[in-house]
């Protein structure tokens, strides 16, 4: 009797333990593991992990700085990139990349890519926790292309 009284305490906390690690019914996740990387002088390449579960697009939000201008794009499922055709590699490049399903929309993945200083590029990824926002710095040489 008390074995099974324990397994089925031990069950109930394993259900209950991925009930609360997956996304609230109806809540999109949020796309991950952000990653920029320089394909020539005036273009940039970004990616990112798509998010678990079901969604429909990306909307990708970037501006630059110093400038502030903002642009917006939508980016179909299957992609999950985006090349920035007019790069300027003097300036600080601020994303928000967003899963969308339906009318919902999940948390954005903020990132941040740096302007370039001596031939160096520092992305720095903002990844949101239960804890609150960590800071990832990636350093991406302008050499390397895809």
């Amino acid at each position: 009797m008390h074995f099974s009284v324990g397994l089925s305490l031990c069950l109930l906390g394993f259900a209950f333990v991925s009930l609360f690690s997956q996304p609230a019914q109806g809540q999109v996740s949020s796309p991950r593991r952000f990653r920029a990387k320089i394909q020539s002088p005036t273009k940039l390449h970004v990616s990112w992990k798509e998010p678990k579960g079901q969604f429909d697009s990306y909307k990708v939000f970037y501006t630059t700085e110093p400038g502030g201008e903002q642009k917006d794009i939508e980016v179909l499922k299957q992609e999950a990139k985006l090349v920035i055709e007019h790069y300027d590699p003097s300036k600080e490049y601020n994303f928000k990349i967003i899963a969308v399903s339906g009318g919902q929309q999940s948390k954005p993945l903020q990132a941040k890519h740096e302007a370039q200083q001596s031939g160096v590029a520092m992305v720095k990824s903002l990844k949101r926790q239960d804890s609150g926002a960590t800071e990832e710095n990636n350093e991406i040489s302008e050499g390397k292309f895809f």
